[in-house]
């Protein structure tokens, strides 16, 4: 009798065990196909914006945060009443569903006319995402230049802004929470390509600051 019942058992629990490894092993299976779509900077970005709406005009994977899930940064534009500029997110694939894990205050910029991309610093392992608005808010009168080094690890933004005006030495001023010189000199030696003879600001400015 003991035997049958061993016997019955064996025959009732195999078969599931069985079914359980080949639905992981298809699973698997789907996972990778998906993580092979993701390769295709059109299916990529359908899909953060399927999350974060259509105003999404950049996204990038990467290893922002240093998990073995797929990461994408993405940059969308802000344009509400209250508030208008561009937010930086980090999103993340657990399984098969995207979902936003860090994602930045709306900062002043816009994505016209801008260089955003992901960047790495050998003292940081995991890549970093930069923003330049380069020449959208400069004219034949002066005008400004917004840089950010988004560190979605630590969550912090590091910021550089520069103003220009006319008969004026244009200025930089870079963000207090930028620890490491190597990034201090990276906004710095930016700015020079422009404005050779920039010079640095312990305050930040507006571009109507009769101080300037």
């Amino acid at each position: 009798m003991l035997l049958n019942n061993k016997y019955l058992f064996l025959l009732f629990f195999i078969p599931l065990f069985m079914l359980n490894a080949c639905s992981k092993k298809a699973k698997k299976e789907d996972i990778n196909v998906l993580l092979k779509k993701y390769n295709s900077q059109g299916f990529l970005i359908e899909k953060v914006r399927e999350v974060l709406g259509e105003n999404v005009s950049f996204a990038v994977k990467g290893n922002f945060d240093n998990k073995n899930n797929l990461e994408i940064a993405a940059a969308k534009e802000i344009n509400e009443t209250d508030t208008s500029g561009i937010q930086f997110f980090l999103l993340e694939l657990k399984e098969t569903e995207l979902s936003v894990i860090s994602s930045t205050k709306v900062l002043r910029g816009s994505l016209t006319k801008s260089l955003t991309n992901k960047i790495k610093f050998p003292f940081f392992n995991y890549e970093l995402l930069y923003y330049n608005s380069n020449n959208y808010y400069m004219g034949s009168r002066g005008g400004e230049q917004f840089s950010y080094i988004i560190n979605f690890k630590e969550n912090e933004t590091y910021y550089s802004h520069v103003v220009s005006a006319p008969k004026k030495l244009a200025q930089i001023y870079i963000s207090k929470n930028i620890k490491r010189k190597e990034i201090k000199n990276f906004f710095i030696s930016n700015a020079k390509r422009d404005f050779p003879n920039i010079r640095v600001s312990v305050r930040d400015m507006n571009l109507d600051d009769n101080n300037l």
